[in-house]
């Protein structure tokens, strides 16, 4: 948990103990092994996950069994399929351990909820998807403009 502590206050440094305490304790801890997918097509994805330790992987196939990889997620990222969580819809991915993993997973309603009570919260969670929407959009278009060899 110091390891998620500190991720927490390199973004919210103003953060209280009290206020940090109640963030933390709304995640879970998950152990899950390699190869084990926490995220499928056709279930909503539950959880929004920060990888304490291991690697995940989310990725799609197409109708011609390729795997295309969406997002790798090591020590200190976030992952999830974000529109299965956000609107509670089939996810469209899959997500997977790559290698054995730890993660603290958060509901969805339990954000909620701490984003309500303290706005803090709120911005923490907003520089998230202000980051993950940066790294998305980097990514999709160098994937539309660089070879293969030089993305």
């Amino acid at each position: 948990m110091d390891q998620f502590r500190q991720h927490i206050l390199r973004q919210l440094p103003e953060l209280a103990a009290d206020e940090l305490a109640e963030f933390t304790s709304a995640f879970t801890l998950c152990q899950v092994k390699k190869r084990q997918r926490i995220v499928e097509p056709d279930q909503v994805a539950a959880h929004r996950s920060y990888v304490v330790q291991g690697a995940l992987q989310a990725y799609v196939i197409d109708p011609a069994g390729n795997t295309h990889t969406i997002q790798f997620a090591i020590e200190d990222w976030w992952i999830t399929d974000v529109n299965s969580y956000i609107y509670c819809k089939p996810a469209s991915m899959y997500i997977v351990a790559r290698d054995d993993s730890a993660l603290l997973q958060l509901y969805f309603a339990t954000e909620q909820r701490l984003e309500q009570s303290n706005h803090d919260f709120e911005t923490l969670f907003r520089l998230r998807a202000e980051r993950a929407a940066v790294y998305h959009q980097r990514r999709l278009n160098s994937s539309l403009t660089h070879t293969a060899q030089k993305r």
